[in-house]
């Protein structure tokens, strides 16, 4: 049950509060100052904070900045009387998520609490939806994913190779924002047909070009209030690249063919595996538009760079494959352990999925062994990738930019050589 602390300097009316807040099925406990209420948080797992604007010994937002200072990010509700509604109004300037006049008793604050209450559990679940790595990179990245989550009027650029769980953390970013309440709408660009593209996005009224028999709703409309994730941003052709761009600077597009505007109130993620800096320099993507997206960039580190984290990452899709599946597989053998995080996994947080479910789906133990993981054998993975023969360096680099995704860093830690080696050898065989 929910726990929300109330901070009220007269005794009565606190425990009138906390008595009607018990009565409609919330834990409610009461402090009688600002200190009090510090002691009490440092001791208590607290959901919501509910304080009174005027206090003897101080007053609600010097408390509110004190737990801000503190890293506290529960929500926090002022409770003023006529008299200081100003002040309450600074205090939500200032983090607080409103204001409510007294008395507070009444079905709408309760409504209010409730939602505010909904929406911290929301985030807990997604918190808890979403492996969090031990490694150095993978603890980087969760840290400015929870900073960046909440600021939804910036863009967010997520770079990453192939397959290392790029649309998890977009979708993380979504459910850690404020529009949590609203749509998730993910769209891979590189599946996107050119010349629909600009109609999947923003829609087209009937008539607009052969075969647009009816109105189409886009999906900068689906998404509206709420995430769109564009992943793969850089397949799309100029031609949307420049819709795109109005779009976000404007907050305003036109369905194709359309003459009226439409407002546009979403969260723009992309990601890309591409180099999009690299992509400008030949033409095929817009500075401007690479600006804009890239308010916000993310890296998400290849599963190779994040060693600490295979192991309880495999446990945890485990846990996913097990419910799944029907099964109860209980996890790995040490072998089995030992063979995982051996692998150089080119494929990344995907192609350890797979392995993971498969293995689930074969394992006729308590305990998947090494038998039951099917994956190529390390040396003779090695011996794929090495750059021994001149004669075939060529090949062999194709086929690890192949399995990479293209990317080139990726790509050179598997080859064991440096990146800049790796753009010698590409300039030399002219695949730059």
């Amino acid at each position: 049950m929910e726990t929300i602390l109330i901070v009220e300097d007269d005794r009565v009316y606190a425990r009138t509060i906390a008595n009607w807040l018990v009565k409609n099925g919330i834990n409610a406990r009461y402090v009688l100052s600002v200190a009090a209420a510090k002691v009490f948080l440092e001791g208590h797992e607290v959901d919501l904070v509910l304080s009174d604007f005027r206090l003897n010994d101080s007053n609600g937002v010097e408390l509110l900045e004190w737990m801000k200072a503190q890293g506290y990010r529960m929500p926090f509700l002022i409770m003023t009387g006529y008299g200081d509604i100003p002040g309450a109004v600074e205090a939500v300037k200032k983090g607080a998520a409103d204001y409510l006049p007294k008395p507070v008793q009444t079905e709408k604050v309760l409504g209010i609490i409730r939602g505010l209450l909904d929406r911290r559990n929301r985030k807990k679940v997604a918190e808890q939806a979403f492996y969090v790595g031990k490694s150095p990179l993978a603890v980087k990245l969760q840290n400015i994913v929870r900073v960046g989550a909440p600021a939804d009027s910036l863009s967010v650029l997520i770079l990453g190779a192939s397959g290392t769980g790029k649309e998890y953390v977009a979708r993380q970013i979504h459910e850690l924002s404020g529009r949590a309440d609203a749509p998730f709408i993910a769209v891979d660009c590189g599946a996107l047909p050119k010349e629909l593209a600009a109609s999947e996005l923003f829609g087209h009224v009937k008539g607009a070009f052969t075969g647009a028999t009816e109105n189409k709703t886009g999906m900068f409309a689906v998404a509206n209030h709420g995430t769109l994730f564009l992943d793969e941003v850089g397949n799309l052709s100029m031609e949307v690249q420049v819709l795109l761009l109005r779009a976000l600077q404007e907050k305003r597009y036109r369905p194709v063919g359309g003459k009226e505007e439409v407002k546009a109130d979403i969260r723009l993620v992309a990601a890309t595996n591409e180099d999009l800096e690299r992509a400008i320099t030949e033409g095929r993507f817009r500075e401007d538009l690479f600006h804009r997206l890239n308010e916000f960039p993310l890296y998400v580190p290849l599963l190779a760079e994040c060693p600490e984290d295979i192991i309880p990452l495999a446990e945890f899709m485990l846990d996913i494959a097990n419910r799944e599946l029907g099964k109860d597989v209980k996890g790995f053998d040490r072998e089995t352990q030992k063979r995982l995080k051996a692998y150089p996994w080119p494929g990344n947080i995907r192609e350890l999925k797979g392995a993971v479910k498969r293995a689930a789906l074969l394992a006729k133990d308590d305990w998947i062994i090494s038998e039951d993981v099917d994956l190529p054998n390390k040396s003779k993975q090695a011996e794929v990738y090495a750059l021994n023969d001149e004669r075939t360096e060529r090949t062999t680099i194709l086929k690890v930019l192949e399995a990479t995704g293209n990317d080139r860093k990726a790509a050179a830690k598997l080859l064991g050589i440096s990146r800049s080696t790796l753009y010698l050898k590409l300039k030399k065989y002219r695949l730059d």
